[in-house]
């Protein structure tokens, strides 16, 4: 909801700013460090959160992504039960950029970042309550990995004040994860080969304490494999503002919305849906 009110102020905002264009000043780069035609106006750093969510993610999603023999391991399991599912799919994200500026063209801004999304979590959790006062029969698949990213955003920038401005745009991100990893934990035993979630009170109802050293007492499958790692790809729509601080600090808050996919060489294919929230500090140059 916080989101949604920053965005639907900033639209207010800059409605009001288009009628005060006309007595604003913009003030052209004047830095020397170019990239072709381009001058490099801005050092960029920022830190945010995202939500990467996953389209239908399932537990068959994360099976998808193991090795063969690993998949065949898990082909007599039902993984498609009438309980209740929740699911997780976020990571923080640090950005290093510049902004860079075409002296034909200076409200619009080239943002181009390296972004590293460490510790990524996508999961999903199937439980159920056991009859008889038991704990709840359980089924929690998570799957982490890190992101090393290359993103390039293209801006228009409306200066409202002297020292203020909005502004909003479009770009894309590409990137490669790392330290894949898949995690599967139950109170299920997953050992047995007929194991589905028709008898997973039976099962549940079965499990000796403390087992695996989960500590929560009634776990009784616990596993972790290598995943491959895959394929990252988004467009998104960015809008924002920043605030300077003399002549050459920028501070500011942004907010990106787009869609994407994941992919790797087996031929998984899963589509995305990114949301994303942004602190920035940038260094003017002059």
């Amino acid at each position: 909801m916080k989101n949604y009110n920053f965005l639907s102020l900033l639209v207010i905002t800059f409605s009001l700013a288009t009628l005060l264009n006309g007595q604003s000043a913009y003030e052209a780069p004047t830095s020397n460090l170019k990239l072709g035609q381009f001058k490099i106006k801005k050092f960029d750093f920022s830190i945010g959160y995202e939500s990467d969510m996953i389209a239908g993610i399932d537990a068959d999603y994360f099976i998808a992504q193991l090795s063969d023999v690993q998949q065949a391991s898990l082909t007599g399991y039902d993984f498609s039960p009438n309980w209740s599912e929740t699911t997780i799919c976020e990571n923080p994200s640090i950005n290093v950029g510049i902004t860079l500026v075409h002296p034909s063209y200076q409200r619009l801004e080239w943002r181009a970042a390296l972004s590293f999304k460490p510790n990524r979590a996508d999961g999903v959790r199937y439980s159920a309550p056991s009859p008889n006062g038991q704990q709840e029969s359980y089924l929690s698949i998570n799957g982490t990995h890190s992101e090393l990213a290359v993103e390039n955003a293209l801006i228009y920038k409306l200066p409202v004040l002297s020292f203020f401005n909005l502004y909003g745009g479009i770009g894309t991100n590409i990137g490669i994860t790392s330290a894949s990893n898949i995690c599967i934990r139950s109170s299920l035993d997953l050992s047995g080969q007929e194991t589905s979630y028709t008898t997973a009170d039976e099962n549940s109802n079965q499990v000796p304490a403390g087992q695996f050293g989960s500590g929560d007492g009634y776990e009784y499958f616990s596993d972790c494999v290598d995943a491959a790692s895959h394929l990252n790809q988004r467009i998104f729509i960015q809008i924002g503002s920043g605030l300077k601080f003399g002549q050459r600090i920028e501070v500011g808050m942004d907010i990106k919305y787009g869609y994407g996919y994941r992919t790797n060489l087996t031929g998984f294919i899963a589509g995305t849906n990114l949301i994303a929230t942004n602190l920035n500090l940038r260094y003017i140059l002059r």
